[in-house]
């Protein structure tokens, strides 16, 4: 969800300020393997960014637009938690999902990021209503990452360091908008 208002500077010129918001809370997958184990995942999304942009409109009678500007990440953070759905066995020794323990990261990125996109539909429509699509993506530093695991998974903790450098080549965080504009 998000608001937009944008105004017009010249017939292929448009000024935009806009607010989205998006927010996915306990989305689970079950079932998960990786190599020989198998983990469920608990992960939460909250998306909060203001931007300031232009969009440029190169042909006349058409809606395919060019997009530019920067959005100030206000809240982007992602959390995962994953456990294991069945004991672990090491030989003879067989450990119960409970003792083995969870593992829970957090990833967030904030502060100014560039953004491109391209997309069809004007920002201020030529009739009173119109719609439009874009896709584009945010140029982010890296993230901030905080890894936490309990139980025998405590040790995991220490690769918070490696997670966070694994992280470092993700700096783009995707756009995709579907727009419903009016004209006032």
């Amino acid at each position: 969800m998000g608001l937009e208002y944008a105004r017009k500077l010249s017939p292929k010129l448009n000024a935009k300020l806009a607010w989205h918001s998006f927010n996915l809370k306990d989305f689970e997958r079950e079932d998960i393997e990786i190599k020989d184990d198998i983990v469920d995942l608990l992960a939460n999304l909250e998306v909060s960014i203001f931007d300031v942009g232009i969009e440029f409109l190169p042909f006349t009678n058409s809606s395919f637009k060019l997009t530019a500007g920067v959005g100030y990440l206000s809240n982007v953070n992602a959390n995962g938690v994953v456990t294991y759905t069945e004991e672990v066995v090491f030989g003879d020794v067989i450990v119960s999902k409970n003792d083995v323990g969870e593992i829970n990261a957090d990833i967030s990125w904030s502060g100014a990021a560039p953004y491109l996109g391209i997309g069809f539909g004007r920002a201020i429509p030529k009739k009173r209503l119109g719609f439009g699509i874009e896709f584009g993506s945010y140029f982010t530093s890296s993230p901030d990452v905080k890894l936490t695991a309990t139980n025998l998974l405590a040790p995991t903790a220490e690769q918070e360091d490696n997670l966070r450098e694994a992280l470092t080549t993700f700096k783009f965080i995707p756009r995709i908008q579907l727009r419903l504009a009016y004209k006032f």
